[in-house]
């Protein structure tokens, strides 16, 4: 992979730090990120604690459609990168990471349906939405279940306005933690801790 792409990766990496949220990023050398660059550079910064596994490269373009109170709306993709994130090697899945790139002129319309398709899903399982804003006028949006049941536990979304990107995140019921007294709180704990694994990813040298 060239220097060009990894230095691409790195800003965005650098510019959506928890820890940076209150700077101002430097403009990136290239509108888009290269998520392939990015999404091998995450699978370095998430180890020792989680491994990547299962790595998707989308073909061509693809789309899906969301329902949101009887309206229907098809999201549209130019490019697709996936994978889970074991805990340990071979271990349980603890995450399936979704990176999206909607065709150009897309974005906006994108977030405001998938950020709807969300509040939905809060709203029909009687629980919150939680926000959160990052550098560079980033959103991470989270709906997590109130109680542990079913095949997932939460779902997750990177809303990333200045370079056109989305990163989905599922959360499976596949964690031993989960399972007792305190497995609400051990959901947050891990999505805290993957989602700061990820967003404070160094630069590649």
């Amino acid at each position: 992979m060239s220097k060009m792409k990894y230095a691409a990766a790195a800003a965005l990496c650098a510019s959506l730090s928890p820890a940076m949220a209150a700077s101002t990023p430097a403009a990136p050398p290239f509108p888009f990120p290269f998520l392939d660059v990015l999404v091998y550079q995450y699978a370095n910064c998430v180890k020792p604690a989680y491994h990547q596994a299962d790595l998707l490269l989308q073909d061509g373009t693809g789309r899906y459609q969301i329902d949101v109170k009887g309206e229907a709306y098809t999201v549209e993709l130019q490019e697709r990168m996936g994978f889970s994130l074991q805990a340990g090697i071979g271990g349980p899945v603890a995450a399936v990471v979704k990176l999206d790139r909607p065709p150009k002129g897309q974005f906006e319309e994108q977030a405001r349906w998938r950020e709807r398709w969300l509040r939905d899903v809060a709203e029909r399982s009687g629980v919150a939405l939680d926000e959160r804003v990052l550098a560079g006028g980033a959103r991470l949006l989270a709906v997590n279940k109130g109680e542990i049941k079913g095949n997932y536990v939460g779902q997750s979304l990177l809303i990333d306005p200045a370079r056109q990107l989305f990163i989905d995140m599922a959360w499976p019921n596949t964690l031993g933690i989960y399972r007792g007294p305190d497995g609400l709180r051990h959901v947050r704990a891990v999505q805290d801790d993957v989602w700061q694994r990820l967003l404070s990813c160094p630069p590649t040298t």
